[in-house]
Order: C-alpha cells, then sequence, then structure tokens
C-alpha cells in the first residue's frame, strides 16, 4: 500500500503542494521524535486556488501526510480538520465570526479539553476589506491562539491586487507559506479516477475511458464543480455499480457503463447534486 507521502507524489498536478510536502518531509525526518509537545512548527498556509481544485480532497490528502509524520502536529479531537467561510461582517455591525470559530473549535475537540489539527478557512468574502477592523480582529485572533492548530487561510485565484495586500496583511499576524493550485483538467481527472477504479481492481478499456471523459466534461462546465471530490464520488459509484451489474468481470466496456451515460439520471443527479452545495456550509473530518 502506498504511504500518503507517496500518493501525493503520483498525484497529477498539485506542483506547489508536492514542494511544501517534499519540505515537511524532510523535515520530519530531520526532527525525528523531537516533538514533545510544542506549539507546531510548521507554518500557516496562504492557499490561491481555482474553483473545482478539491479542497476536501486536499485536506484528506493533508492530514493522512500529517498523521504519518506525527513529529510535525500531534492530532488530539474528534476530526482532523474541519472548514470554515469566514462570513463578511461589515464594520458598522457586530463581529461574530470569532465566537463562531471558537464554537467550531470546541466541536471538533469534543469530550477533550482542546483542539489540535487543521482549521481551513475561507476568508475570500473579505477580499477588498482586509483592512477592516473586524478581519484584523481575526487575524490578531489566530496569531493569539492557532500554536496548535495548522490555519489554512483561503481565497480564489482572481483579482490578484487584492489577493497579494491580503496576503501581505495577514503575514503580518502569521507566518504563512503560500500555496497556488490550479484547477485539475479533465486529463488529470479522467487519470484519477483511472487510478481509483485500479484499487478496486477494475480497468477502463478504450470505449468505456471515453464516456468517463465525457462524464468529466459535462460535470466541468458547471461553475460549481469540485472536481477531485466529485470524481472520487464518480469512481466509487462505477466500482459499486460495475461489480453488481457484470459480476466479477475486470476491464470495463461503455456498455458496461450505461447507467452513466452523460446524458442519463445519474449525471443530471450528479449536477444538481453539485448546485446543491453552494447552500451547504462546510464540513469537519
Amino acid at each position: 500500500m502506498q504511504t500518503s507521502y507517496e500518493r501525493i507524489m503520483a498525484h497529477n498536478g498539485l506542483c506547489d503542494f508536492k514542494k511544501l510536502i517534499k519540505q515537511w518531509s524532510a523535515l520530519s525526518s530531520n526532527m525525528k521524535d523531537t516533538y514533545s509537545g510544542a506549539p507546531i512548527i510548521l507554518p500557516d498556509i496562504f492557499l490561491v486556488s481555482d474553483s473545482g481544485t478539491g479542497r476536501s480532497h486536499l485536506l484528506e490528502l493533508l492530514s493522512d501526510f500529517l498523521s504519518e509524520h506525527d513529529n510535525l502536529i500531534n492530532f488530539y479531537g474528534d476530526v482532523k480538520y474541519f472548514e470554515f467561510m469566514l462570513n463578511y461582517c461589515p464594520k458598522e455591525q457586530p463581529f461574530t465570526e470569532i465566537q463562531r470559530l471558537m464554537d467550531e473549535v470546541d466541536n471538533a475537540a469534543g469530550f477533550r479539553s482542546e483542539y489540535r489539527g487543521i482549521i481551513y478557512i475561507d476568508i475570500d468574502e473579505w477580499r477588498g476589506h482586509s483592512e477592516e477592523r473586524h478581519f484584523l480582529d481575526f487575524l490578531e485572533y489566530l496569531s493569539d491562539n492557532s500554536d496548535d492548530w495548522l490555519v489554512i487561510l483561503s481565497v480564489a485565484n482572481r483579482d490578484e491586487e487584492q489577493r497579494n495586500k491580503m496576503e501581505a496583511l495577514i503575514s503580518s499576524f502569521l507566518r504563512i507559506e503560500k500555496i497556488v493550485i490550479a484547477k485539475p483538467t479533465v486529463d488529470e481527472l479522467v487519470s484519477f479516477i483511472a487510478a481509483r477504479l485500479s484499487a478496486y481492481g477494475l480497468k477502463l478499456l478504450a470505449d468505456a475511458e471515453a464516456l468517463v471523459r465525457e462524464d468529466i466534461e459535462v460535470l466541468y462546465r458547471n461553475k460549481y464543480f469540485d472536481g477531485f471530490k466529485t470524481a472520487k464520488m464518480l469512481a466509487q459509484d462505477i466500482s459499486y455499480q460495475a461489480y453488481i451489474d457484470n459480476g466479477d468481470k475486470k476491464e470495463l466496456e461503455r456498455s458496461d457503463l450505461a447507467v452513466f451515460e452523460p446524458n442519463g439520471d445519474y449525471i443530471n443527479r450528479m449536477l444538481a447534486k453539485i448546485e446543491r452545495t453552494k447552500f451547504i456550509g462546510f464540513s469537519a473530518k
């Protein structure tokens, strides 16, 4: 079985992320067993990403890697990571987001006295408002309270001038490492699905791979498409259905995947599910 490091390095794309993981792998090796409950030595992350890069997939890879390198972070709580949307609050209104984050940290800790883990925070609503008092208070709170957290502050890959201003401001409160992740291509997603199917002992023949490519192209056109997350679900559903419909057949033809035709009910349901995600809050893992 591949290690988390091997899975990350075998991944298509994610160049900045891979570079960071290589550095952290070397750091872990050099530190050996020196972790003793001291504050996390890792810098926080300023993440710039396109829509559809698959934040949940990225967090899964990162948390798996850090679990296998436990001298970098000692996870403690009910979950290894959770996701939080920092809602914009106009400066003339009360700022309630710090308390809301504190409540989420308590939820992540569960019955334990504290939470140690990853917190992914989407700060994109504060683009153009980063110098307002509320946002500065939030950064000060993170600076004072995040010794046991690896914080990922995420913004969309647009409006470079405002994004750079946010980065400069954040760096005055936190030690940060910037990584940029582009939206995966159709080819990368098809390869990802093929690799997932291989883990279940299945292989796509040429016409079946063409069908999967058509599916991804249809899904890709939706602006809320969460690339790797949806691709993972598609791979799982194909594997599940293939073993139900085709017995122990390992090499799949297009005719074996009739349920997944791009104009069929399955893809239409998937599109509806993608649309609904814009109304659903972030989750813990």
